[in-house]
């Protein structure tokens, strides 16, 4: 339950913003279990651990036949702060030594287009010391250009149907760090009274030497 809080508030946060493309991270060790959710490999086999509504899918695939859907409901109220909001969706964990340097990336897509803001998917890293304190996170990377924000997020002005390249950007672990999760996120504020939500496929983490290569931990 405490992680799931932090989950929450650190979803709603972006504290880097870089660009990349796919080719950047070509030939890298992924240290991720189950990255196309073929094997729906439980937790106690290093699996993805799944929050809130999330589930394995056969509707959509970047490749192979499954993902990994992660969806809610948000709805309005008639007093503030006027709707009811949801995060739901999976992560794994891992050791991370202070100082070490990571990048999640993955591919996001919804088939029919969000309604309302803030609604959205994203990849995401966060850092926590060996009490389960949470140290930070990092979010779908983005600029200040639209396009960028938009091929780095899943989100109202998405292509429905596309599969949009997602890149955490490079992350480097704070002091105390003890693990790393790596998550998938679906994070709905819009108080749309709808569901929706966003399909996660082919993802990648790496511990990075440099810019461009990764070791395995």
């Amino acid at each position: 339950m405490k992680k799931k809080t932090i989950v929450l508030c650190a979803a709603l946060l972006s504290t880097l913003l870089v660009t990349a493309s796919p080719a950047a991270l070509a030939d890298v060790d992924n240290l991720l279990k189950d990255t196309s959710f073929e094997l729906k490999l439980p937790p106690d086999q290093g699996g993805w651990i799944l929050f809130d509504e999330s589930m394995f899918s056969k509707d959509e695939a970047h490749s192979g036949s499954q993902s990994m859907f992660n969806w809610g409901f948000s709805r309005s109220v008639p007093y503030p702060p006027y709707f009811v909001g949801t995060v739901s969706g999976s992560f794994q964990e891992f050791p991370a030594d202070p100082g070490s340097r990571w990048r999640m990336t993955g591919y996001g897509a919804t088939p029919t287009g969000l309604r309302g803001t803030p609604a959205f998917g994203i990849v995401q890293v966060s850092f926590f010391d060996a009490l389960g304190n949470d140290l930070g996170t990092v979010e779908t990377a983005g600029n200040t250009k639209p396009l960028a924000r938009t091929s780095n997020k899943v989100n109202s002005q998405t292509p429905v149907g596309e599969w949009i390249f997602l890149d955490t950007g490079i992350a480097t672990a704070p002091a105390g760090t003890a693990t790393i999760q790596a998550f998938t996120l679906y994070v709905d504020f819009s108080g749309s009274d709808i569901s929706q939500g966003v399909y996660f496929d082919d993802l990648s983490l790496c511990a990075l030497k440099d810019d461009s290569t990764c070791k395995s931990i």
